[in-house]
């Protein structure tokens, strides 16, 4: 099976950067339904409150495209194939840990 490298990184650091965003609240920016408009920085209170998922899916697909285009092809062929099985798992629990606040 050939593996596609580049593809395999921007899979690995999306879901990586996807899951610290969505832990951290870290997003490009935020979209308020109540405006139907996007913001850069947070709006007070009478925007209503602030959809971050758009934001976070940016965030993750910028970092992803970042850390393909720079990392080295060789230093992506190297990785094994079984981690893009490996790491979504693993960030799968972290995040069920994070929620579990909602229902304890």
């Amino acid at each position: 099976m050939k593996t596609h490298s580049r593809a395999m990184i921007f899979s690995l650091v999306a879901c990586i950067v996807y899951t610290l965003a969505y832990y951290f609240d870290l997003s490009l920016f935020q979209y308020y339904m109540a405006e139907n408009r996007f913001h850069i920085s947070p709006q007070g209170p009478q925007a209503g409150p602030p959809i971050l998922w758009y934001g976070w899916l940016a965030t993750a697909a910028l970092a992803g495209a970042i850390a393909a285009v720079i990392l080295p092809k060789a230093l992506a062929a190297r990785l094994s194939p079984d981690l893009l099985w490996l790491v979504p798992a693993v960030l799968i629990v972290a995040a069920l840990m994070y929620e579990k606040r909602w229902f304890m």
